[in-house]
């Protein structure tokens, strides 16, 4: 039975045209290809393969070698400026939930936030559950990697002080016009990783039903700037250069590959007018 967890619509005889499968887009699951299915009801793509999530994220790439170089500073500036407009101060105690190698931690403590922690069960330095509430939980590129996001929305918002703000920013299945030509969607659809991946619509509805109060929606991805390389468009047409390997990317020396391929360099300076993927987020206020 193909059942959706998000909308709770279930069929034993899917649409082929709602089928489809592609590769991995690390270096460990390039060559293996994984099943997805997309709601036809909320139109949330299901990687339908289970994982064991502690053996995929054992050497996942961004949390062994991504680091806090000028790109990753203006992306996280974009982050930080949204925080910002939901009244974020500087003396705020601020959880980051899934939060990897810990970069925006660093980030924000280098911008003069003092009380900041991390969680990330799969990284040894965070995997430490926190049980105390705080005045800010981010959940940002996190809701796609579990098979219940809204548990794990249930689970931020109960770590939250009552007032405080929620983050929550995702992947996006919007842009997927047919399930028939998922290639050039290998850098969203991340697979085995993204478990869940829904549309703007269906993130915004996960906060109403649960009475959050809604402060500001986004669409376009906070990895969009106006700085030259610091652009989505330019970090997809970079990751297909180097045949979506994100372990090769994340490799100083595969930036040689800019000078080789002049079309990256267009992406580089003008790719934010040219977004080839959203990624929805919506800042919250919880009440209780």
């Amino acid at each position: 039975m193909y059942s959706c967890n998000l909308c709770a619509y279930t069929t034993d005889t899917p649409n082929a045209d709602d089928l489809g499968s592609i590769k991995g887009n690390t270096e460990k699951y390039l060559n293996r290809s994984f099943s997805l299915w997309r709601c036809p009801e909320c139109k949330t793509i299901h990687s339908l393969e289970p994982v064991d999530f502690a053996e995929i994220y054992a050497d996942y790439p961004l949390n062994h070698t991504r680091t806090l170089d000028v790109y990753a500073r203006r992306t996280l500036s974009n982050l930080l400026k949204r925080l910002n407009q939901g009244g974020l101060k500087k003396s705020a105690s601020i959880l980051d939930y899934g939060c990897g190698n810990g970069i925006f931690v660093e980030f924000l403590k280098q911008q003069g936030y003092a009380n900041v922690v991390g969680f990330d069960p799969y990284v040894e330095q965070f995997k430490q559950q926190p049980s105390q509430q705080f005045d800010v939980v981010v959940l940002n590129d996190v809701l796609e990697h579990v098979e219940d996001p809204g548990a794990l929305l249930d689970a931020a918002a109960r770590l939250v002080r009552k007032g405080g703000l929620l983050y929550g920013g995702t992947a996006d299945s919007g842009g997927v016009a047919s399930m028939k030509q998922l290639a050039k969607h290998m850098l969203r659809l991340h697979q085995p990783f993204h478990r869940k991946i829904f549309t703007q619509q269906k993130l915004r509805e996960l906060g109403h039903v649960r009475g959050y109060t809604e402060l500001a929606s986004y669409r376009r991805s906070y990895m969009d700037t106006l700085y030259p390389f610091g652009n989505y468009r330019f970090l997809d047409e970079f990751s297909a250069a180097l045949g979506y390997n994100m372990d090769l990317a994340l490799k100083p020396e595969s930036a040689a590959i800019v000078g080789k391929k002049p079309y990256l360099l267009f992406y580089a300076f003008f790719g934010y007018f040219f977004p080839s993927a959203d990624e929805p987020a919506v800042l919250w206020k919880i009440n209780s």
